[in-house]
């Protein structure tokens, strides 16, 4: 559930509130601006992804890349794929190596 700026402030204590507003008089907000520039840096480092086979980097905002989550309940796995040839070549290999295996 996302929350609005608002929200959270009315859900802080009452001890969070003055060190929040001790650090935005005093410090300049220096704590509130690191704070929210690592959840920045940490939401675009989590959109950046590979391809499993060619190892090409996929843009989160291209409509054209493929995600398959496979393997047990407990132990799901998740590949990211640029194009449909490169998830059919690691389909082909998953198969020819289950195969193998069995």
């Amino acid at each position: 559930m996302k929350k609005k700026l608002r929200e959270i402030v009315d859900n802080l204590e009452h001890e969070d509130l003055i060190k929040l507003q001790k650090d935005l008089e005093e410090e300049g907000g220096m704590h509130v601006k690191k704070l929210i520039n690592d959840k920045i840096q940490q939401l675009e480092d989590s959109e950046k992804t590979i391809c499993a086979v060619c190892g090409n980097p996929i843009n989160p905002y291209y409509t054209e890349h493929y995600t398959l989550v496979f393997g047990p309940r407990g132990f799901r796995k998740k590949a990211n794929f640029c194009a449909l040839d490169c998830l059919e070549y690691f389909l082909k290999n998953l198969k020819q190596a289950k195969t193998v295996k069995e």
